[in-house]
C-alpha cells in the first residue's frame, strides 16, 4: 500500500528482519498504527464540529497508544507492541460500546479487533491470538447483552449517529480488507516457499545421483593410480625412478585434496546460512591473489588490479572467497605459456545497487561449443583439464545463494573474461 519510505519509517532504514512473516507483520502493524491515528484525529474533529464533549481523552489515548506501538515496533518488541495495542484498543471500543448507541455500529470494531489479534500474533503465538479474540467476544457480550456500562448513557443526535456509523463502517471495511490481504499474502508466500522447496529437493536428488557417481569415479581414479605407483616403487631400486614415483604420488594426492576441498565448499554452500558483513574489496582480492600467485609455475603471470581503494561492499566473505578463488585460480591455471606477456586483469565497479567484478585473462580461452556447459556439474571443457569439473558449478550455485550472477565471454587463444554481479 505504501512505498519504501513507509517501510523505512515503520521498521527503520537498513533494518533487516530475517523472518518474512515477522517482516509482513511489522508492516501490517504499521498500517494499523496509521489507521488508528487517523481514526483518533477524525473522531476528535467530528466531536468538535458536533459539539460533543468528554470523548477527547479516549481519542488521545488511541493516538498515544499508536505512537507507543510505533516505537516498540521499530525496536523489534513485536509481542509487547501487539499486546499493548490490542489491549488498549479493545478497552476503548468497550468504553464506547457500553456507553453509546447500538446504531453507531461500534460493535463492528470488536470483529476487526478479534481478527487483528489473529493476524498480528499468527500461528507462532496462537494462544495469545486466541485470548485476544476471546477478549473481544467477552467485551462484546458484556456491553451488548448484559448492558454493563462504564460510562453514563448519552443523548446523541441522529446526524451524529449517522456520521459515527459511516466512520465505523469505513474503518471496519478498510481494516478488514488490509487484514484479509495480509492473510492471503502470507498463505501465498507459504505455498510458493513449499513449491520452491519441492523443486529444490527434486533438483538436489538429481544432482546427488550424478554427484555420487562422478565423485566416486574421481576419488577412486587417483587412488588406483597411487596403488600402481606404489607397486612400481616397490619393484625398483633406482633412486631416480623412486623419486619420479614420489612426485607423481604427490600430484595425485594434491588432486584428491583439491577435489575434497571442492566437495566441502559445495556442502557448506548448500547448508550454511548467508552471513553478511562489510569489508574492503581491494584488500580482500589482494589476499586471494597473494595466496594463488606464488603457486608453482605462476610467477610469470602479471596481475593488474583496477579497484577503488575505498570500495566497501556487504556480502558473505566465505562464499565470495570460494567464488573468486575459483575464477582467479582458473585464470592462472589456464594461462597461455606461448604468450610473452601473460596477464590477469581484475576490475571492480559499482553499478546502481550491484557490484561488478571482472576477471579477465589472455590465456587459452574456451571453445565456443563448450561455453554453454561449463557451469554444469562435473563438466570438463577439455580432456587435459586439471580440475574435477566442480569448480564453476560451485561458483554458479554460490552466487545463486548470494543472489548474484555470472557471465562468460571467451575466445580460443585470446582469453576469457568472467563477470560477476553481487547485490550490495
Amino acid at each position: 500500500m505504501f512505498g519504501s519510505g513507509f517501510r523505512n519509517l515503520i521498521i527503520g532504514k537498513g533494518t533487516y528482519i530475517h523472518s518474512w512473516v515477522d517482516y509482513k507483520s511489522a508492516l501490517l502493524r504499521g498500517h494499523l498504527i496509521v489507521v488508528s491515528i487517523a481514526v483518533g484525529i477524525v473522531y476528535l474533529i467530528t466531536d468538535w464540529l458536533s459539539n460533543i464533549q468528554g470523548n477527547a481523552p479516549y481519542y488521545v489515548g488511541v493516538i498515544v497508544t499508536s505512537v507507543i506501538t510505533f516505537v516498540l515496533n521499530r525496536k523489534r518488541k513485536y509481542k509487547f507492541a501487539n499486546t499493548l495495542f490490542l489491549l488498549i484498543i479493545n478497552l476503548i471500543i468497550f468504553l464506547f460500546a457500553s456507553g453509546g448507541s447500538n446504531e453507531t455500529g461500534i460493535y463492528m470494531l470488536f470483529v476487526i479487533s478479534g481478527i487483528t489479534g489473529l493476524a498480528l500474533f499468527g500461528h507462532k503465538d496462537r494462544i495469545l491470538a486466541g485470548l485476544f479474540a476471546l477478549l473481544s467476544l467477552i467485551l462484546f457480550f458484556l456491553s451488548y447483552l448484559f448492558g454493563i456500562s462504564l460510562r453514563p448513557p448519552r443523548d446523541l443526535t441522529q446526524e451524529y449517529i449517522q456520521i459515527n456509523f459511516a466512520i465505523n463502517f469505513t474503518i471496519s471495511l478498510i481494516t478488514g480488507i488490509a487484514l484479509l490481504y495480509f492473510l492471503i499474502e502470507v498463505n501465498q508466500s507459504a505455498e510458493k516457499e513449499l513449491l520452491a522447496k519441492n523443486d529444490l529437493l527434486a533438483k538436489t536428488n538429481r544432482e546427488l545421483d550424478r554427484f555420487v557417481y562422478s565423485a566416486s569415479h574421481d576419488l577412486r581414479a587417483p587412488l588406483s593410480s597411487l596403488l600402481g605407483l606404489i607397486e612400481v616403487a616397490h619393484k625398483t631400486s633406482d633412486p631416480a625412478e623412486i623419486n619420479q614415483c614420489l612426485d607423481l604420488m604427490r600430484q595425485r594426492v594434491n588432486n584428491m585434496d583439491g577435489f575434497i576441498k571442492e566437495i566441502i565448499d559445495f556442502s557448506r554452500n548448500t547448508r550454511q546460512e548467508v552471513k553478511q558483513e562489510q569489508f574492503n574489496l581491494l584488500i580482500f582480492i589482494k589476499e586471494i591473489v597473494e595466496d594463488l600467485k606464488f603457486a608453482e609455475g605462476m610467477e610469470q603471470i602479471y596481475v593488474r588490479l583496477d579497484i577503488a581503494p575505498d570500495l566497501e561492499i556487504i556480502s558473505d566473505t566465505t562464499r565470495l572467497k570460494v567464488v573468486l578463488n575459483n575464477l582467479i585460480g582458473n585464470a592462472f591455471k589456464y594461462h597461455d605459456p606461448q604468450k610473452e606477456q601473460q596477464e590477469v586483469y581484475i576490475k571492480a565497479q559499482v553499478e546502481e545497487h550491484m557490484v561488478r567484478i571482472d576477471i579477465e585473462d589472455n590465456g587459452l580461452g574456451i571453445a565456443t561449443e563448450h561455453q554453454p556447459k561449463i557451469f554444469e556439474m562435473f563438466y570438463r571443457a577439455s580432456e587435459k583439464s586439471q580440475g574435477s569439473g566442480l569448480g564453476l558449478y560451485i561458483v554458479q550455485e554460490t552466487l545463486a545463494k548470494l543472489k548474484g550472477a555470472i557471465q562468460l565471454r571467451s575466445a580460443p587463444a585470446k582469453g576469457s573474461t568472467f563477470s560477476v554481479w553481487l547485490p550490495n
